[in-house]
């Protein structure tokens, strides 16, 4: 039987957020050409299936329930949010890219910390590492979501723990987790310059404006170093004592690098890294300096088998969204 789909796509030649005055941008960015592929292949997966496929495209905080409403369909695709916020009943699935920039995610309930994937752990059958080796490759050759430079950080500090910076107003942030990221940010440089730990941050590309705050604040203590976008993020991963993230996508890209991973709010690899707790940062460093490195190296690798071969849907490949069924 035939199914009524609706995919709903958010302009991209826009923001996704809502502003005022707005000019579109005629060369589409590179990070954005995916989200056209993923729509492209998620459509010819349903024209295969003999499914009537509806797509409806508009700037991305207008997609809204009444669409789901006034087409009534059997299936929605729904993007970049999740079932709380959207409020779309059972019919909807949302996709969300990852920080691997062709790979998805579908969900029932939503993405990241509020995806159904991210509270019922993984069962998955050994690859013998190929997954995460192949993804290592990319990570060895400098490689991320955001492009970045080749330079390499050259460590003349000593033991440090690494923060990637997320955006103050990103929706992971105001979703996933109960924490503020420059309240956050102040507690942790507090708490190392207590203990005399080097805490080094990285600015986010993608609105550095943002963090000002938390640059301010690590220019007045000896311990704390703020860094912009003018060394290659995996240099920092690879050199680092432990990486501290609030739920950044970036701490996938850290495990590639086997280092200690510490998160202070809901992702959707919770099962995958340390559990910290701001109130707490000395248990939480506890945590990392006894850690089972064997047990932690294990975790890295069937995450990455579970998540990029269960969950993930690839935007370049059709035999992908053949898990729908």
């Amino acid at each position: 039987m035939k199914r009524k789909v609706l995919i709903l796509k958010p302009r991209l030649d826009l923001p996704f957020k809502r502003f005022g005055l707005k000019i579109p941008n005629k060369n589409l960015e590179p990070i954005r050409v995916h989200w056209q592929n993923f729509v492209d292949k998620l459509h010819e997966y349903h024209t295969m299936r003999h499914d009537r496929v509806v797509i409806v495209e508009e700037e991305k905080w207008k997609l809204n329930n009444y669409l789901i409403q006034w087409y009534d369909p059997d299936i929605a695709y729904v993007p970049h949010t999740d079932k709380k916020q959207f409020i779309g009943g059972d019919v909807c699935k949302y996709y969300m890219q990852t920080v691997f920039p062709w790979l998805f995610t579908i969900d029932s309930e939503g993405w990241g910390g509020n995806a159904s994937h991210a509270v019922s752990g993984w069962e998955v059958a050994p690859d013998e590492d190929r997954t995460f080796n192949l993804f290592k490759e990319r990570a060895d050759r400098g490689e991320s979501k955001f492009n970045q430079p080749q330079k390499e950080f050259v460590n003349t500090l000593g033991d440090f723990i690494f923060v990637p910076l997320q955006l103050p107003h990103d929706e992971t942030i105001r979703y996933h987790s109960n924490l503020k990221v420059v309240t956050w940010a102040v507690k942790l440089m507090d708490w190392s310059y207590e203990n005399r730990i080097n805490l080094v941050f990285k600015n986010h590309p993608a609105n550095p404006a943002s963090l000002e705050d938390v640059k301010l604040f690590s220019d007045k203590m000896d311990n704390c170093y703020f860094i912009e976008h003018e060394v290659n993020i995996h240099s920092l991963f690879k050199q680092a004592k432990a990486v501290y993230v609030i739920n950044s996508g970036s701490a996938k890209e850290a495990m590639l690098h086997d280092v200690p991973i510490v998160r202070f709010g809901r992702a959707d690899y919770n099962h995958a890294v340390i559990e910290g707790d701001i109130k707490d940062l000395d248990r939480t460093w506890q945590k990392v300096i006894n850690i089972d490195k064997s047990m932690m190296k294990e975790n890295y690798r069937v995450f990455y088998n579970w998540f990029i071969n269960r969950i993930c849907y690839d935007s370049t490949n059709i035999g992908s969204f053949l898990k729908l069924k």
